[in-house]
């Protein structure tokens, strides 16, 4: 994690300070689980019904405007959606980003329910069209399953992407730790591998599973946002260690259309003025 002189360290960071620290971001057994089946079927999926009243709130905030968001002055932003999420999802992060000056897009992955090398080649092609428009490197963000992808784009292209953002997003494993949300995916996997949606390139999406550990490099931001009241997400597989860490307080859905959230961003963009 980058060396931030005002923050204090976290343990598990070895060593390095920690800007989560100041966020509550400090791991203790009061946080584990307290039974194999609390660690296995994870929080109530119920918590999610949070976001459309987040969602709300931000509206009424000055955030909706751009307030509050640094000055984008036409930078190239590249947002992510997260599984079955599609491009609605991160309607509200865009519209905020440009009102700010930014010139934000939403990766064409659909919903982002295929095969990961599918949504990966998609947003990839996206980064390159960002470039040839803007000429410049692309801040990813993304959400969920999308965040996974943008630390894969930072680490395969470094040379394009100037900072990585992943918000929710579980990067210390594949799958979302959780049954509610784990089964399902597994199943989905199951069936496009058998070819129920179209040709299967099995040795593309282990050049991702490769990808999605690969050590992330040094000349690339990355920030990995995440609540502990994430009703999808185990927030632990979102610590990862080469990131910077910031807590918020959001449902998973909340967390890129929630005032928290959206603080959070603008937080790690105002770092790049």
């Amino acid at each position: 994690m980058k060396e931030t002189p005002t923050d204090r360290s976290t343990p598990g960071s070895s060593g390095r300070d920690d800007p989560a620290a100041d966020h509550g971001a400090v791991i203790n057994t009061e946080s584990l689980p307290r039974s194999r089946f609390a660690g296995w079927f994870g929080r109530p999926v119920f918590l999610e019904a949070r976001g459309p009243f987040e969602l709300r709130t931000l509206r009424r905030s000055p955030l909706w405007h751009g307030h509050g968001v640094p000055e984008g002055r036409r930078r190239p932003v590249l947002v992510i959606p997260g599984f079955m999420a599609g491009p609605t999802s991160a309607d509200a992060l865009v519209q905020i980003l440009r009102r700010a000056g930014w010139s934000a897009e939403i990766a064409k992955v659909g919903r982002n329910s295929g095969p990961a090398y599918t949504g990966l080649q998609q947003a990839s092609s996206d980064l390159f069209d960002l470039i040839d428009r803007y000429g410049r490197r692309v801040t990813v963000i993304g959400h969920s399953r999308g965040g996974q992808f943008a630390r894969i784009l930072g680490v395969r292209h470094p040379e394009l992407v100037t900072d990585v953002i992943a918000v929710g997003a579980p990067l210390l494993t594949k799958y979302p730790r959780f049954a509610p949300v784990r089964i399902p995916i597994e199943m989905l996997e199951i069936t496009w591998r058998r070819g129920t949606f179209g040709p299967v390139y099995p040795e593309l999406e282990a050049a991702v599973d490769r990808d999605r550990f690969r050590p992330f490099p040094d000349d690339v931001g990355f920030t990995s946002i995440y609540s502990r009241n994430d009703g999808i997400v185990d927030w632990r597989a979102c610590l990862d260690p080469a990131a910077d860490l910031i807590e918020v307080s959001a449902s998973h859905t909340g967390m890129i259309s929630s005032i928290p959230g959206v603080r959070a961003v603008a937080r790690v963009l105002d770092a790049q003025n």
